[in-house]
């Protein structure tokens, strides 16, 4: 039976136009490829080789295996289709460059190439770029294609002269820098989207690139770049919190570098990220970040593309803890290459590994295999932390534990605890936990009569030691007469009931260490 239909249904259906409230003025706006238009220098048909893929400007996606053989398949069913105007790869070159394989080719003028070369496609044949020019032009976007195409050649059975792409060449002299990095950004492409890392990396492009940024006001400057980067129509992006984290300086530095690398790329999280800084227990995350890239930085290899989040969840889960077994160092050597060699060979039941293990670190030959491999059982300090669980921290666990930290600070010194206590949650400069820490730290030696404070790093390796043991126990802090305790005030500490605590375990534990 249908529902009768009242006055309110019939006033939220068809609100009344004088209710309506403006919420900004139309507009009309350009694509990137219509205001990158005037920079244009050419249209014409280059071949695969004279196309360099690896960027000047931020850092290009590694290539998916996977997606270049949907490209290829894709071609198989329906054709090339690469003189479609939608289809054209965007590629930087300069206008002298131009100017010579036109005059190779008989044509004269520069500028835009639309209407050049065969009349029938709009399109000059730049296909000699090579006997006139020394350089390549710089792929901006399309790389995928490129590879799929070559792969189309061999399994047709084509020439390789049919090896070309119709691209539109832009002017890298005067192409401005946000059109430069637009025209990379991989959005229109749901199935190879670009993932957080990607984004981030041409955030610092564009961040480097902006001119005297000490003058500019921060927000305006932030929100330039996000809205650079064409983020703002996503309605599932996190913007807010991208903002929050390009702020944090220390951690605009530490991810910047994180992004460097491929396990970084495939591992940053937007969200995670700015969850762990508003903690303010930098100190504590940067210690694990830090030994993965030194790590990384250590092994014979590519680190922004060889070892990749699956590869290092692999060493690590099979490798933690295996270099601290046996009574002399002969025997930890040994214990740690055998530990070591299980894990990148597959033995056939003799005494010798004799076959890669599969999928691990695929993008090294033999030779560099082998070299990493015995890296790994030589170097003492490598650390392959548990990435894993370190970015998979669970929130309330966390949160607790920093709770944890604020009533050891209590304890140490009172007057840091009511500093703590009067911090603005709101203020955009919170101190770290750290620095707290450090001043209930000084202020103890101090009324012990040691002048010269507390040692550096002492603070940070308490904090640590809080932090862990917290974690470690973290089913005992969750519990309901625990978490009441928690949430006291962490200036009582010398109110009397405060002390009963302490009759509980896991209380107790805490000072003693």
């Amino acid at each position: 039976m249908k529902r009768k239909r009242n006055g309110e249904d019939s006033a939220e259906a068809c609100p009344s136009p004088r209710r309506r409230v403006k919420e900004g003025p139309f507009q009309e706006s350009k694509s990137v490829r219509e205001r990158a238009r005037p920079y244009l220098l050419a249209v014409g048909k280059m071949h695969v080789d004279v196309l360099e893929t690896m960027w000047s400007v931020g850092r290009n996606r590694r290539v998916e295996p996977g997606h270049v053989q949907e490209l290829k398949d894709t071609f198989m069913r329906g054709g090339l289709e690469r003189s479609a105007p939608e289809n054209r790869i965007a590629v930087l070159c300069s206008a002298e460059e131009v100017r010579r394989i036109r005059q190779r080719i008989g044509q004269g003028g520069d500028g835009d190439g639309d209407g050049d070369g065969d009349p029938s496609d709009g399109e000059a044949s730049f296909l000699h770029w090579a006997g006139v020019n020394n350089s390549k032009a710089e792929v901006m976007a399309g790389q995928h294609r490129l590879c799929a195409l070559r792969e189309y050649v061999k399994a047709t059975g084509a020439p390789e002269s049919d090896a070309w792409w119709t691209c539109e060449l832009y002017d890298k002299d005067r192409l401005p820098a946000e059109l430069n990095i637009k025209l990379r950004i991989n959005r229109r492409d749901p199935s190879l989207p670009d993932n957080h890392g990607q984004i981030w990396t041409q955030l610092v492009s564009i961040a480097s690139d902006a001119a005297e940024p000490t003058t500019r006001n921060q927000a305006t400057v932030d929100h330039k770049l996000v809205e650079a980067l064409r983020l703002g129509s996503e309605k599932s992006f996190p913007t807010r919190r991208l903002v929050t984290l390009w702020n944090h300086k220390r951690w605009r530095t530490l991810t910047t570098r994180w992004c460097q690398t491929r396990l970084g790329l495939e591992t940053f999280n937007i969200s995670t990220f700015e969850w762990m800084a508003s903690l303010r227990i930098d100190d504590y995350w940067f210690a694990t970040l830090e030994a993965a890239l030194e790590t990384l930085q250590a092994l014979p290899l590519d680190e922004t593309q060889d070892l990749g989040q699956d590869d290092w969840n692999r060493l690590a889960a099979a490798l933690q803890g295996s270099s601290s077994t046996g009574d002399g160092a002969a025997d930890v050597k040994r214990r740690t290459q055998e530990a070591v060699e299980a894990v990148f060979y597959t033995g056939d039941g003799s005494n010798r590994p004799h076959r890669r293990a599969a999928g691990l670190l695929e993008t090294l030959d033999d030779a560099a295999y082998r070299r990493v491999c015995r890296a790994t059982w030589t170097l003492p300090d490598l650390a392959f932390v548990d990435l894993k669980r370190f970015l998979r921290s669970k929130r309330p666990e966390m949160e607790t534990a920093v709770r944890v930290l604020h009533h050891v600070i209590g304890w140490i010194h009172h007057e840091s605890a009511v500093e703590l206590e009067n911090v603005n949650p709101k203020s955009k400069s919170k101190p770290p936990l750290v620095h707290h820490l450090q001043t209930a730290l000084d202020s103890l030696y101090s009324s012990r009569g040691v002048t010269d404070g507390c040692p550096g790093d002492a603070a940070v390796q308490l904090q640590r030691r809080v932090l862990d043991l917290a974690r470690r126990s973290a089913d005992a802090f969750q519990a309901p007469e625990v978490q009441v305790l928690l949430r006291d005030s962490i200036t009582s500490v010398d109110d009397a009931a405060y002390s009963k605590r302490f009759d509980h375990a896991v209380w107790a534990q805490l000072l003693r260490i």
